[in-house]
This record gives structure tokens, sequence and C-alpha cells, in this order.
């Protein structure tokens, strides 16, 4: 066929085709509801930047988990520097940060008190602020995590519950670095609790800086000491895990319980609880955590508030998990929450 003859027969198709309605699917426009349009573009070229502890254990990879979700789904930046429980290193990460004026900085601080002017400059530079599980005196944009003290109070009952009669009532706190707000705050809540048992006598109070195999050390030398121990009462089932560990090397699995709290992770939290290493569990759930933590990024995101003007805080309810109660659905895994589960 020519050339020239070719193209009239194309021509002619394409107005066959229309005038039967055979015309190019038209892309659809989704209609605009009055808020769907302003919610999507609230996301465009932002940046979300978190400085936690370390991302390498249970709680933090929950909660980046949910951010990394989030960011894919929404279309935000997610930028994670991981100081690796180095507290300089930390204060290094969040300058860098905030130099680079992120929208949000995240964080979450293992001394109380060392990353508080860091907090008031950020807030300064115009950035939101949310402070994760451990927080500073200082109030930020959100705060998002445990109940110290009140975890400290659930320990110490659940540590008396058990230490009651026929027992000779000693305990042993277990606790992390003393400048952490679990151990500032947490302790306060054992110690005060436990004066309402006067059967209940605190025989060591040491600290095992969140590491297990401290937990462990520490542990082995308070049993040799008070053969007689009925508790540890710690604040961290990652750290406590190692006292857990002694007790059942010393061949007293059962004799001397292990009360604990986490974060509710599967093989650090449930594991433990089913298999009998720990006796009691006050979950402070990062399932929840993060999910909050996902909402709380996406709320300030759209709002965009003025820093540090309308400070609130989420605290997460505690939930008591013993190895009667303990169930399929009382734990949780990354991919879990990956998935939104």
């Amino acid at each position: 066929m020519e050339f020239g003859k070719l193209k009239t027969s194309l021509a002619l198709a394409t107005l066959l085709c229309g005038a039967v309605g055979l015309q190019s699917p038209a892309v659809a426009e989704r209609p605009d509801d009055g808020l769907y349009d302003l919610y999507e573009a609230a996301f465009e070229g932002k940046r979300v930047a978190f400085v936690p502890i370390s991302a390498g254990y249970d709680l933090t990879q929950g909660w980046i988990a949910a951010l990394e979700r989030d960011a894919e789904r929404l279309g935000y930046e997610l930028q994670i520097r991981d100081p690796n429980w180095n507290i300089d290193a930390g204060a290094q990460a969040l300058e860098q940060f905030i130099a680079e004026e992120p929208d949000i900085l995240i964080f979450q601080n293992n001394d109380m008190h060392a990353y508080t002017k860091l907090v008031q400059r950020a807030m300064r530079a115009g950035i939101n602020v949310i402070q994760m599980n451990l927080k500073t005196p200082v109030n930020s944009d959100a705060f998002i995590g445990g109940d110290w003290y009140k975890v400290g109070a659930d320990v110490a009952k659940e540590g008396a519950r058990m230490c009651g009669e026929d027992t000779s009532g000693k305990v042993a706190v277990l606790q992390g670095p003393v400048t952490s707000p679990p151990s500032l705050l947490g302790v306060a809540g054992i110690e005060d609790t436990l004066k309402d048992y006067p059967n209940i006598t605190i025989v060591a109070n040491q600290a095992a800086d969140w590491d297990a195999s401290k937990a462990h050390s520490i542990a082995s030398t308070i049993i040799k000491q008070h053969g007689d121990l009925c508790a540890f009462i710690g604040l961290w089932d990652n750290q406590d895990i190692g006292a857990a560990a002694a007790v059942r090397e010393a061949g007293l699995q059962g004799k001397i319980k292990v009360v604990t709290e986490g974060g509710g992770n599967q093989k650090s939290g449930c594991d433990n609880i089913s298999n009998g290493m720990f006796a009691s569990y006050v979950k402070v759930d990062t399932r929840d955590q993060a999910k909050q933590l996902a909402s709380v990024v996406e709320t300030l995101l759209q709002t965009n508030p003025e820093p540090g003007s309308a400070p609130f805080g989420l605290y997460t309810a505690n939930t008591l998990l013993t190895p009667e109660t303990v169930t399929a659905s009382s734990c949780w895994t990354v991919e879990q929450i990956q998935a939104g589960n």
C-alpha cells in the first residue's frame, strides 16, 4: 500500500471510531471533598528526622517500621541517624539535624537532661519536636511513651504480690543508667509503692545500664548473697533476661521470680513469659506507640504549629501479662507493624 493511501485509511478509521464513541479513555480526576487535596499536598517535600538511642533493638525497630510505612505511603522523607547508645554521638546527630532544619525532629534520650538545650534550640529554629518514650524535663510539641513512675509502681505491686506470706519478702531492683527517665522515675515508683508493703524488703538496688550481661553478673552476685531472695524487679525485658538466666543457672527458676517491663515484642516479651523466664510482665505496648507516632507525624505535617506552642502527651497504658494470661495476640513482631497490624 502506498504511504499516501495508508495515511488516508488511518484518518478514516480514526473518524469512524470517533463517530461510534470509541474514544481514548480519559484519566479520571478524583473529586475534591474539600480536604483531601490539602491533605495530599501537606506531605510533599517534607522531611522527618529521627535520632533514637539505637536503631538496633526491638522498640526502635517497631517505631521505625511504622514511620517507614507512612513515609512511603504519604510521600515525606524519613532520615535516621543512629548514635548506637552513645549520648555524645546522639547530641552530635541532633545538632546536625537542627542545622539542616527538617520539618519534624524525633528523638529518644537515654539521659534525662543531656538533650534539654538541644530540644529548646530545635524549637527556636522552627522545628516541631517529638520526644519518644524517654522525656526531658522540657516540653516539646509531643511526648509519646510510658508513664515511668506508674510502670515502677506496677512492677512493684507484682513483686509484692508474689513475695507475700511464706516468702522472705526480699526483692532486688535492677535499673538502667541512673540518669535515664525509667530509672529516675521508675525507681521512685517502686520505692514509693513498696512503702505500703512493710513485709517487702529491698536488699539491693543496682544499675545494670540496660545491659543483659551486666544484669546477669549483678544477679548472680545477689543470689549468692541472698539465697532466700524472692524476686528481681526490673525495668526492661532486654536487660532483665540476663537476671532470669542467672536465676535459671542457679537452679532457682520458679523460686526466685523475675518481674519486668517491656514493649511487648514477641521474642523478648511473650516468649520469655511463656517459657517461665519472666513471672510477670508490665507491657508498655510499642505497637500502640508506633501507631501514635505515625499519626502525630501525620498531624504535625498538616497543621505545622508554632514549635512548642501547644505541647501534648500520649502516655501509653500499662497492660499486665503473666504466663496464665498471655495469648497469641499479646505481643507483636516488626513484620506485623510494617503491615499495619
